[in-house]
């Protein structure tokens, strides 16, 4: 009977690795798709004036 019972936490451990390798691989991809979503050009800007051009001088 002991060999039941040990299989039943091994197939606990395996379920509980496999919902943990499961979200590890889930945040790594949500997080290369917010990277991958990102611009060059959305960092702050500088206080210096937003409009260099012929309207804001």
């Amino acid at each position: 009977m002991s060999k039941t019972t040990t299989d039943a936490r091994e197939k606990m451990q395996r379920e509980a690795q496999q919902a943990q390798q499961e979200a590890a691989m889930n945040q790594q991809k949500a997080e290369a798709e917010e990277v991958a979503g990102r611009h060059i050009q959305d960092g702050q800007k500088d206080h210096k004036g937003a409009d260099k051009g012929p309207r804001g001088q």
